[in-house]
């Protein structure tokens, strides 16, 4: 239907299939690409660290998990495809030795009379064509098989080594924060502190790797949407100089093909555009959120109990109630959100961190450990 066309004229796979084929005459109207719409560019909306943020971040992975082992095999493929292109250029000099020897270019009364002098312009041709398909062989040694082995190598291992990277600054901001709500009350003053600084660089190095995977993942979702689009146009472009004199109908596909080159360029300038707004909004989520730091430190009265639990001052509070009061009979918004600490009734059972989100209609309700949200809900 046409609404499922115009969700698949975005894609880049989809826009391939969907072409119409080439026409053959001249003045025959064509369809040029277009490039990708903001929203295909968008990426990590929100950036706090959620269930769904982690989800989203998981789901980015296993793309690119597939899409490597494409590329492996697309990779291999080249490979063999570049052998037949060495083959084929060896073959066509062979060919043209054999033909002078044969007697092309030779003006005795045995060349000439099996047409040698005419054969010479044949085995000119035939010395081009090698020269020709040898060219091609290099376009798509440098335009594919190069820059496979560079995504392979560098960008989609960049994405697990960060992966690695994240799993283990995890670990470690983990371990410094339950060190840190284990304390008991009458712990001495420098321990208490070196605990919390431990916590403050373990969360200092948690956000840096988490930051880190994002800029990859937008890195291979950037580079996605133009790389291979681009490295196969320019294959085919190679292949379109390459039978260019020989086939009419390739020789009619030279604008459609440069076509794609300029909506690869087109994507490609977005896709560097759109990651360069992502790192500036990363900063700006950074300061911001190190300025609410400074603000809740300096403006917020905080007290602590035995088992480490802030409790927010009743300044705060009070905000609260107004908020909720002036969206009663509104629209729910979210006065609050982000990772609590809870246990059960059972004053033995162990703390546990939960995504806790606080409505403007007063309730509070949190994730489980799946991202799934509870159906307990707690009203304050």
């Amino acid at each position: 239907n046409s609404s499922t066309r115009q969700r698949d004229s975005n894609c880049p796979t989809a826009l391939l299939f969907h072409l119409p084929p080439t026409p053959r005459s001249p003045g025959a109207s064509r369809e040029q690409p277009r490039p990708h719409s903001r929203s295909d560019m968008a990426a990590f909306t929100k950036l706090e660290d959620s269930p769904m943020f982690r989800k989203q971040v998981n789901s980015l992975e296993q793309i690119t998990d597939e899409l490597k082992q494409r590329c492996s095999n697309l990779h291999k493929g080249c490979k063999k495809f570049m052998g037949s292109l060495d083959e084929g250029y060896a073959g066509d000099l062979l060919f043209a030795d054999a033909l002078e020897a044969f007697g092309a270019g030779r003006d005795d009364p045995v060349s000439v009379a099996i047409g040698g002098p005419v054969m010479s312009k044949f085995t000119t041709a035939f010395r081009e064509l090698g020269t020709y398909k040898e060219l091609l062989r290099s376009q798509v040694e440098h335009m594919l098989s190069e820059r496979l082995t560079q995504f392979i190598n560098e960008d989609l291992h960049d994405a697990k080594d960060c992966r690695q990277r994240l799993d283990r600054a995890t670990m470690g901001y983990d371990q410094a924060r339950e060190k840190f709500v284990s304390v008991r009350k009458g712990t001495r003053a420098e321990v208490v502190t070196g605990l919390e600084e431990d916590l403050h660089n373990g969360k200092s190095a948690f956000e840096r790797c988490r930051f880190n995977l994002v800029h990859a993942l937008a890195n291979i979702e950037a580079k996605k949407k133009y790389e291979f689009l681009e490295s196969i146009s320019a294959v085919m472009d190679a292949h379109l100089r390459y039978f260019k004199q020989g086939f009419e109908l390739l020789s009619q596909m030279e604008p459609f093909i440069h076509q794609v080159l300029t909506y690869a360029q087109q994507s490609k300038e977005m896709a560097m555009n759109e990651q360069d707004k992502l790192a500036k909004r990363i900063q700006e989520f950074r300061t911001q959120e190190e300025i609410s730091n400074l603000r809740m430190a300096s403006n917020v009265n905080t007290s602590t109990s035995g088992d480490g639990i802030h409790v927010v001052g009743l300044q705060s509070y009070k905000k609260i109630e107004a908020l909720m009061q002036s969206t009663a009979n509104g629209q729910v918004e979210i006065i609050k959100q982000g990772y609590l600490f809870k246990r059960s009734e059972n004053l033995r059972g162990e703390w546990k961190r939960r995504y806790f989100v606080l409505d403007s209609h007063g309730t509070l309700y949190y994730y489980g450990n799946k991202g799934n949200k509870q159906s307990v809900w707690l009203a304050i």
